[in-house]
């Protein structure tokens, strides 16, 4: 009778043993998981012009560049362009000033730039700025905005090569398309949000 209880006892502690080993790697998969989690951009490009492609894209030390083009674009060759940037180091910075810093290294390269300051906040800023070509870059118009994320703030620039063009027919546009991309945060990987978005890794 004895020997009956303890094995029943070795089954017992057999089970519990699996039990708790299956706890633990639940645990350890969801905090690795949790060390990957990342971040989004999602972006809704116009509806006559929904199709746009990724041309670069780089994470290096604490920042990650996303470029995209409309699909029709050639890749050394295009006339407007979406760039996303994240900058983990920056978070807790005002986005305003981090803005000021993106417009005075333009203005540093084209003397001709001329800005317009469209929200001035510590969490969320946009201006657009426009210059005439120089030996530094082609004439060109940007939407910039600087927002805070979860793990940093995020430069969103719209560049447009046809600053006539942009001025005239584009620019409430896509001020609204810009305003609007949403920085989303997830855990894990699968966890995306579908829908009309684009979604643009940050991470």
């Amino acid at each position: 009778m004895l020997q009956k209880k303890n094995l029943l006892g070795n089954t017992f502690r057999k089970i519990f043993s699996l039990k708790f080993f299956a706890i633990c790697f639940f645990v350890i998969n969801f905090l690795a998981q949790a060390g990957n989690s990342y971040q989004t951009a999602l972006i809704t490009y116009p509806e006559n012009n929904k199709n746009w492609k990724q041309i670069y894209f780089q994470t290096q030390y604490d920042e990650t560049i996303s470029q995209w083009i409309p699909s029709y674009s050639q890749n050394n060759n295009w006339g407007e362009s979406v760039v996303f940037h994240s900058y983990r180091w920056a978070k807790g910075n005002s986005c305003y000033k981090f803005m000021l810093n993106l417009l005075a290294n333009v203005e540093s390269r084209n003397k001709t730039m001329k800005r317009q300051i469209i929200k001035d906040d510590f969490v969320d800023s946009v201006a657009i700025w426009c210059a005439d070509k120089n030996s530094a870059m082609p004439a060109q118009c940007e939407i910039v905005r600087v927002t805070s994320a979860y793990e940093g703030l995020v430069s969103i620039h719209y560049i447009n090569k046809n600053p006539k063009y942009f001025l005239d027919y584009q620019k409430d546009m896509w001020l609204s398309i810009i305003r609007n991309i949403r920085i989303y945060y997830s855990y894990f990987r699968w966890d995306r949000v579908t829908g009309k978005e684009t979604s643009v890794q940050l991470q």
